[in-house]
């Protein structure tokens, strides 16, 4: 997965919160809020794990072409006074196992995974999945608090199949470098991930060099998934929070598009799948006056851990980034308040649209694949909940104009979103007071909104303490 300034944690773990449960495309959530006091605990029979499914009404449906992949989240909640009051948090604790259901959430099925999971399921065909997993357990002790160390020793790329989960080793672990993040082409064509180099400290770089986007610590790897062919390019000189910033592929499938570290400063790049040639946007973009990034502002060196992120449209005539912008309350010691910046850069014209001052943060972007349009995951604040929890998705053309709300989730914390291949739903992930994780759908013309499944169907009882919850991955072709 992949992102909030808190004022009862470590300058170390604010940073990772911010990476992890604010900006990310990641987007495995890190999230702040206040819960109303209920004891439970989290249990859950080895049994109930097995295949589960909601019944299919009598109605007779068209056979779905896609499913829809998710990754089921363990997370803790804790509590500090602060100068009188109780502030409350939520954060990630561990990834469980992954799962894939049909829209109509017929035919859900858990994927089992080996170990402990260090990264979310991924794939875009229904051929094979693939995931990043250790045999040691990530979680340590760190400024009281259990911390998910993303550098932990023994990690090992696996692929999987949809059907018998028969799970193959793509790479491991060799020396002090390990695979640091993955994910697939259009059509699981190519299979792309990072070699990154464990940290030298591991108690600094199990968090802060995840979301370290000044670090050169990492290489990025392409493997042709037809004849295994292995190719590496931005040879160190890439970082997994560039990855998580910004991780986009072409409509065709063939290229790849990220941020490259450019001595002190980064660059866009385009990267040719099949023949591993890395070109500059300048060189892909001419007619654009690439001066106008400000990349300063969008990875502030000092004093602001909420990185931009981006999105590039199907067509490649439009790049969109947006950065979170949190100011502490001096009355509320749980709460901040939330705005975001987006900016459009329109490639083809030369000239690009800034929006300031936007209300709420951003958690998740997708466009639709006409790329007349794309799709934001938006809560109103941040803070303890239930302050910041009012999340919604909106969907604006291209230009930034013809905002439409098209989900408003009270008190209720979307991380993920996905427009369909169809682009006549938008899929994604909610959780709210009653801590159920829940997937849903909704449709962009009529706005009506259907849960497809939640963790309470899944077999998991509602924890007050450590709740379970799902993220939305994404849709996975049939055919």
């Amino acid at each position: 997965m992949r992102k909030i300034l808190t004022v009862i944690l470590s300058v170390t773990l604010i940073a990772l919160i911010l990476s992890l449960g604010i900006g990310c495309s990641s987007k495995a959530g890190i999230v702040d809020e206040k819960i109303e006091s209920e004891e439970a605990e989290v249990t859950r029979d080895p049994e109930e794990k097995e295949d589960t499914a909601v019944e299919e009404s009598e109605e007779v449906k068209e056979e779905t072409k896609y499913n829809i992949l998710y990754h089921i989240t363990g997370h803790t909640i804790i509590s500090q006074e602060m100068d009188g009051t109780e502030c409350y948090s939520l954060y990630f604790r561990e990834y469980f196992d992954g799962g894939y259901v049909k829209p109509d959430g017929s035919e859900n099925k858990i994927l089992d995974l080996k170990d402990y999971p260090t990264s979310m399921v991924t794939s875009k065909k229904y051929d094979n999945f693939y995931y990043i997993s250790s045999p040691n357990n990530p979680l340590s002790e760190s400024y009281g608090y259990k911390i998910f160390n993303w550098d932990i020793g023994d990690q090992t790329l696996w692929s999987s199949d949809f059907v018998e989960n028969d799970t193959v080793e793509i790479k491991n672990s060799a020396e002090d470098k390990f695979p640091g993040g993955v994910t697939t082409s259009p059509g699981n064509n190519y299979l792309i991930y990072l070699i990154t180099q464990t940290a030298s400290n591991q108690s600094e770089g199990s968090m802060v060099n995840k979301i370290n986007p000044f670090v050169s610590d990492s290489s990025l790897i392409i493997v042709s998934t037809e004849n295994g062919e292995e190719k590496t390019v931005l040879l160190d000189s890439y970082n997994r929070q560039l990855f998580t910033s910004f991780a986009d592929f072409s409509a065709d499938g063939n290229s790849f598009y990220t941020i490259a570290r450019e001595g002190e400063s980064f660059k866009f790049v385009k990267i040719s799948l099949e023949s591993g040639e890395v070109t500059d946007f300048a060189e892909v973009f001419p007619g654009f006056d690439w001066k106008v990034v400000n990349w300063d502002e969008f990875f502030p060196k000092t004093g602001d851990f909420a990185y931009a992120s981006f999105s590039i449209s199907p067509d490649e005539k439009r790049l969109i980034a947006y950065k979170n912008i949190f100011t502490a309350s001096m009355d509320n010691p749980c709460f901040t308040d939330a705005l975001h910046k987006l900016w459009i850069f329109n490639l083809e014209n030369n000239a690009a649209d800034i929006f300031e001052n936007q209300e709420g943060y951003v958690s998740d972007s997708s466009w639709k694949y006409d790329s007349t349009e794309f799709a934001l995951a938006i809560m109103g604040s941040s803070g303890c909940y239930p302050d910041y929890m009012d999340a919604r998705i909106d969907k604006i053309d291209k230009d930034g104009n013809n905002k439409v709300s098209l989900v408003n989730e009270l008190k209720s914390k979307i991380t993920n979103l996905g427009w369909s291949p169809d682009g006549m739903e938008i899929a994604y992930d909610v959780y709210g007071m009653d801590l159920i994780g829940r997937l849903k759908l909704v449709d962009v013309t009529s706005k009506e909104v259907k849960e497809i499944i939640n963790t309470q169907t899944l077999g998991y009882e509602v924890s007050a303490s450590e709740p379970v919850l799902l993220l939305f991955a994404d849709w996975v072709a049939r055919e």
